[in-house]
């Protein structure tokens, strides 16, 4: 059984796709929208500081989290791998901002 497509009827069929997924794209919900807070920038080294370390501290707290699923050495070796990524990444947001000031 030889199957014919016609230039014309491919190009519908495209069409109609491209339409079907433009269709049920998700909307953005407007709902949850960010609090007000989060709008309010940095305005100084203390106050970045405080922010890249509460950032810092989520990361390091995901990382063990993932951690938790390994057994053995190699929950071992990506619990120190977390430990150190977060003692380096808290260095720099000392360096970055506390060190500025002096």
């Amino acid at each position: 059984m030889k199957i014919h497509i016609t230039p014309l009827s491919l190009a519908f069929f495209i069409a109609a796709n491209a339409f079907a997924l433009h269709a049920n794209a998700a909307e953005e919900n407007v709902q949850y929208r960010d609090p007000p807070r989060w709008g309010v920038p940095d305005r100084t080294p203390q106050a970045r500081f405080e922010t890249m370390k509460k950032e810092n501290t989520n990361a390091y707290a995901q990382a063990m989290n993932d951690c938790r699923a390994m057994r053995g050495r190699a929950a071992m070796d990506c619990k120190r791998e977390a430990r150190v990524n977060f003692d380096r990444d808290m260095q720099r947001a000392r360096e970055m901002t506390l060190g500025a000031r002096r």
